[in-house]
Formats: C-alpha cells, sequence, structure tokens
C-alpha cells in the first residue's frame, strides 16, 4: 500500500519540480529581458574628461526591444564637477534627468550601486611655462630698454587645475599700467579655443636709470653747481616721476629749499633764478623790421629768462608785457 501510494504521486511531484526550475530561472535572470525594459548597470565610480557626463559614461546600458541603445546612452545626465574634483550622482537624480529627456523610466531597471562618483581629469598649469610667457609679454610691451630692467616675483595661483586640451593663453595689463614696479595683470587661459579661467599675475618691474644726487647740503634759494651734484643708478619704481636724470637740467637753477646730502633731485625742488625783479630799471627792446626801438622801463614783477612780465615804459607810464631776455633786459613783440 504505501509502494502504491508513493508511485500514485510521482508526476505531481514532477511537475512541481519543473515549475520551481522555470520560476529560479525567470527570478535570477537580468531584468533587462523583460519586454519592453533598458536595462542600466550603474559603475562606482568613473573619471570624464569633459563638461558634460551622459549616461553611457556612468552605466553600461543595455537596450530593450522600444528603446535605442545609442539615444539612451547619449543623454547627459549631469555636469562634470571643476577640473580635479569629485561630485556624486544618484539614482533619483538620473531618473529625473532621463525623464526630462522623454524617456519612460518606468519601463527602465537600475542595477548596481545608488551613487555613482564621478571624478573629472585635470591638466596642471604649466608653472614655468606661464612664468616665461608673462615676462616676455612684458618686456615686448612696456617703454623701457630690455638691459635697463630686471623682472622678478613672478607670483599666481599655481594651484589652479585646468581641463585637459590644448592650452593657449593672453596677458591684458590694465589701460593706465605704467611697467614699473609692482605690477598686477590679468592672464585669460584657454583650453582647446575656449576660455576656462581667467587669473591675476603679480610680478615686480625694476627699472634701472641714471638720476642727479645731491652731494653736499644746499640752503634754500643757492644757486646749484656741478660739484654739488652726482649721477646715480636707480630704481625708478621708488622715485617719483619728477625725477632730474641729467645734471645739464639741473645746473643754472637753484633749489627752493633745504637740500640733504645724497637726496635725489626733482623738478620740483629747484627753480630757475629771475632775472629780474619788481623795481629794477631795464631796457625795453623793440624790433620791427629793420628798426629797433628802446626805451626805459621798470619791472613791475619778478621774471626768469623767456617769461612774460609787466613792464612800465618810463616815459609814457604805460604797461606793456615784454619777455625777459636777460639782466636788465626786455623786448616787446609786435
Amino acid at each position: 500500500m504505501m509502494t502504491d501510494d508513493i508511485q500514485g504521486f510521482q508526476p505531481m511531484d514532477t511537475l512541481r519540480r519543473y515549475l520551481f526550475f522555470i520560476l529560479a530561472a525567470l527570478l535570477s535572470a537580468p531584468a533587462a529581458v523583460y519586454a519592453g525594459t533598458t536595462g542600466l548597470t550603474l559603475k562606482a565610480a568613473v573619471v570624464v574628461d569633459r563638461e558634460a557626463v551622459r549616461l553611457s559614461d556612468i552605466a553600461a546600458v543595455t537596450d530593450g526591444p522600444t528603446t535605442p541603445l545609442k539615444t539612451v546612452g547619449d543623454i547627459v545626465v549631469a555636469k562634470s564637477p571643476p577640473p580635479g574634483q569629485t561630485r556624486f550622482v544618484g539614482v533619483d537624480y538620473i531618473r529625473i534627468r532621463l525623464k526630462q529627456a522623454g524617456v519612460d523610466t518606468a519601463a527602465m531597471v537600475f542595477n548596481g550601486p545608488r551613487d555613482v562618483r564621478i571624478t573629472r581629469e585635470a591638466a596642471a598649469l604649466p608653472v614655468g611655462r606661464i612664468a616665461r610667457a608673462v615676462e616676455a609679454a612684458i618686456r615686448s610691451r612696456m617703454p623701457w630698454k630690455d638691459e635697463d630692467v630686471a623682472i622678478s616675483g613672478i607670483r599666481f595661483d599655481e594651484s589652479i587645475q585646468l581641463p585637459t586640451g590644448k592650452l593657449a593663453y593672453r596677458l591684458v595689463p590694465d589701460r593706465d599700467e605704467d611697467y614699473m614696479g609692482r605690477t598686477t595683470l590679468d592672464l585669460h587661459l584657454f583650453v582647446d579655443g575656449e576660455p576656462v579661467r581667467r587669473i591675476k599675475v603679480q610680478a615686480t618691474i625694476a627699472v634701472m636709470a641714471d638720476v642727479v644726487s645731491v652731494v653736499r647740503p644746499l640752503g634754500k634759494h643757492q644757486h646749484i653747481r656741478r660739484a654739488d651734484l652726482a649721477v646715480e643708478r636707480r630704481d625708478l619704481a621708488g622715485l617719483p616721476a619728477t625725477v632730474v636724470t641729467r645734471i645739464d637740467d639741473a645746473l643754472g637753477n637753484r633749489v627752493t629749499r633745504m637740500v640733504y646730502p645724497n637726496t635725489v633731485l626733482q623738478s620740483t625742488m629747484i627753480a630757475r633764478p629771475p632775472l629780474v625783479k619788481r623795481g629794477d630799471v631795464v631796457k625795453i627792446v623793440a624790433r620791427t623790421g629793420l628798426m629797433t626801438i628802446t626805451a626805459t622801463g621798470m619791472v613791475k614783477q619778478k621774471g626768469c629768462r623767456g617769461e612774460m612780465i609787466r613792464v612800465m615804459n618810463t616815459d609814457s607810464n604805460r604797461i606793456v608785457m615784454a619777455r625777459v631776455t636777460g639782466p636788465g633786459a626786455v623786448e616787446v613783440d609786435f
């Protein structure tokens, strides 16, 4: 009886085993095998070298019968992080971007990690190359002679990372740049012809030139002699624009204030001595054609050679404007 009972149930047992194996096969098969679905297997980490991240960059796409594989893979799902940096993109965000692209995500199955780590490839700034380019650009624009200039202290942010590609750059100075002393310029960086960064570059420009200095004390209104002066080589960056650069420009003048030794002479410190002063009696000369007329006059204001001053003609008591031509002499223009 027992044997008969077991034999009677064998067909049912075989059917159960068959159904079990079919169910197990269906459960273990990839989701993408279902009709009308696209399977996405996300990668744990990827490295990209462009601005836009496409679905094919971060996932292996298994084509479904209703979704073209190439179309789905080309969809931009995220923006790359800055060069050398990392960002994470999750499944939910990817779903949103796919929906925005018109993809029916209900027919898609996501496998793999829930978040993808995306790292952007980066190129280091060629520090030495840029420093040489900055110096060359300064020298090509400055008004000074190369042999008179020393450029040092070129500084910029060397930690900047750029996208990979062909690097080019352009240096842009300020409009009023005088290329002297501490200088700041804009460096525009381009990769594959596209602008990517603008950084500040600093440099110190020393411009050496001959300047006139005082070697002995000079009292106020004291006349300047050659023995009072010397020529020194100085950096113009530390000096005012009024510095005197030739001894001949100082000779024949007098100082307007007390000047101490080792002082670099400036044009504001010197003045031509007046050849006439108020109350002086002078000879007035007037020329017209071949005729010369002279008269006596009295100076109403002090004046240096070449200056126009007021002079009273003592014969007519008229005030005329005359040019100082020398001590005790003025000339009237007709």
